[in-house]
């Protein structure tokens, strides 16, 4: 079992190196074998892409600030968000590399167990929902306005 891991990491780089290449490649037969079919295919993924990273970067702002709440209960589901929030992110980004090995990489991270957009577990609450604080002031009307 070491050996194979040493020999997956000796060629780690080399793979990682080669999939734009491969990616071209199959780019450029599905192209011919489906024409523009399949230029449409990547603008809906390039859409889809831009969508993950938008809804990404609002998981990201809701779990911050349940983070930064400090409530123990709401912090472990503000974690959960945060990584969702991430798997969302880089889902998109492969979406928005062209070619159909990076989208099936984006499906499969995708399709892992857990949810990929949650929202907070729950808004903080006041101590005391009988009180609310706050200042005010009475605004009498102006008469010869609302003649």
């Amino acid at each position: 079992m070491p050996q194979l891991v040493s020999t997956v990491f000796r060629w780690l780089p080399m793979i990682l190196l080669s999939l734009p290449v491969a990616e071209l490649l199959l780019d450029l037969y599905l192209y011919r074998l489906f024409g523009d079919r399949y230029l449409w295919w990547l603008m809906a993924a390039a859409i889809t892409g831009i969508w993950l990273l938008l809804r990404a970067k609002e998981t990201f702002g809701r779990s911050l600030r349940g983070m930064a709440g400090g409530d123990a209960r709401f912090m472990v589901g503000s974690l959960w968000t945060l990584l969702a929030g991430a798997r969302a992110f880089f889902a998109g980004l492969l979406l928005l590399f062209p070619g159909v090995l990076s989208d099936v990489v984006a499906l499969v991270i995708l399709l892992l167990p857990g949810r990929v957009i949650s929202p907070v577990a729950a808004p903080m609450q006041a101590a005391n929902d009988d009180v609310i604080e706050g200042e005010f002031r009475e605004v009498k009307d102006d008469q010869s306005r609302l003649r």
